[in-house]
């Protein structure tokens, strides 16, 4: 496939190191250049980058995090509020773990790049962002062609939610149960401080929707989802046999559509490979981070519903008469 028959798709790079910002562009442009033609627009100051947003359409953005002024995830929170339905992709040092997780709980990068990198590892994560991306953005366009066309929709019949728990720890199990199951004075005052402080309103769990399923091991996680779609599953890393990213991935395999979240103290590498998986959120400790890890369910289960139904959507265009 030559350059003139392949779609083209627009990536900006920004990293506050300008050889940086030179071998990536360099790497991107160098034949092999994959399914897509790819135009590549670098920067290394943030303001300049999110200015550039403001007048044109990109298709990716491959982001350094830790940058004087405005870090990554500050870049990639204004970037989202510009161009949200772009992919990301971040690039940083191996010893970036707690703000690696916290972009993955606030900004739910496509995957992280520890730098220094390996131009193949480069190029194939980034034709996987765009190929993911495409097929988001299709579904979502199709859906909004329904609703310009006033295609009669049948409403949805509100069904359960039902979430898994894997965790080893029948104690921890039983108790983190628990405790999404039901809205406490925690809870309360989580979304009083974010409606004050934060000006944001978080996404919040209806008890009467969803429906805990617990699991001790691997093995009873993966025979529950053959009898059982699951809207979200949290596991713990370390189990039984197979560790939680090995099991987010077999997991995938019988039900795509769920959010998947990892808990635990892992290792930067551990947690590469979970973004790998496509995890929706990491929390260290849940049982301390409960209200966060509730919010970030509700908010997981939301942009499920949402993917789920454009797919109905565009189904029903393609087959309107």
């Amino acid at each position: 496939m030559n350059s003139k028959t392949k779609t083209t798709r627009r990536i900006l790079v920004l990293d506050d190191e300008p050889n940086i910002v030179s071998v990536v562009r360099r790497e991107l442009l160098t034949p092999p250049t994959g399914r897509y033609h790819l135009e590549v627009e670098c920067f290394t100051e943030p303001e300049l980058a999110l200015r550039r947003a403001s007048e044109q359409a990109f298709d990716l953005v491959l982001s350094d995090y830790r940058m004087p002024g405005m870090d990554g995830m500050a870049f990639l929170k204004e970037f989202a509020k510009v161009q949200p339905d772009c992919a990301t992709i971040v690039l940083s040092g191996w010893t970036d773990l707690d703000a690696l997780t916290e972009m993955v709980n606030q900004t739910h990068i496509f995957r992280f790049i520890p730098k220094p990198w390996h131009d193949y590892f480069l190029k194939s994560s980034i034709e996987q962002a765009l190929a993911y991306n495409s097929v988001v953005l299709e579904a979502k366009q199709l859906a909004a062609g329904v609703r310009e066309r006033n295609i009669e929709v049948l409403p949805s019949s509100g069904k359960i939610d039902h979430i898994l728990i894997v965790e080893g720890n029948a104690a921890v199990r039983e108790d983190l149960a628990q405790r999404i199951s039901s809205f406490s004075k925690m809870d309360k005052l989580y979304h009083a401080i974010h409606r004050e402080i934060l000006e944001q309103v978080p996404y919040s769990l209806n008890e009467d929707k969803i429906n805990i399923v617990t699991a001790a091991t691997p093995e009873q996680a993966l025979n529950t989802a053959n009898d059982l779609t699951f809207s979200a599953i949290l596991t713990a890393y370390a189990l039984p046999k197979m560790d939680g990213v090995e099991l987010l991935y077999k997991f995938s395999e019988i039900e795509p559509d769920c959010a998947r979240f990892l808990m635990g103290n892992v290792s930067m590498e551990v947690l590469v490979a979970a973004v790998d998986a496509h995890i929706f959120g990491v929390f260290h400790d849940p049982l301390k981070e409960t209200a966060q890890l509730k919010s970030g369910l509700a908010q997981a289960l939301v942009r499920r519903k949402m993917m789920i139904e454009n797919r109905v959507l565009a189904e029903l265009l393609r087959t309107a008469p």
